[in-house]
């Protein structure tokens, strides 16, 4: 993710895929960014994580994969 190499649909089209560039679940383009951060449904499951764990939501891809769980208790991530 961090590298920008995850086969969302942005960068299939860059290898020359065919098909629609648009998320299947809100009709934007799908991106990283957009798939893990943006999408209306990601915004659901991001709040209901942090509703049921109070954790809060990720606000940058660097943050989700860098330092997000950092401070996480270990028995509250299993």
């Amino acid at each position: 993710c961090f590298k920008q190499v995850i086969l969302t649909k942005d960068n299939l089209a860059k290898r020359h895929w065919v098909g629609s560039a648009r998320c299947s679940f809100c009709d934007h383009n799908e991106t990283i960014k957009h798939l893990f951060l943006d999408c209306p449904l990601t915004k659901i499951l991001w709040r209901s994580i942090h509703i049921a764990f109070n954790i809060n939501p990720p606000t940058s891809i660097n943050m989700l994969f860098g330092t997000w769980l950092d401070g996480v208790d270990s028995d509250t991530a299993r």
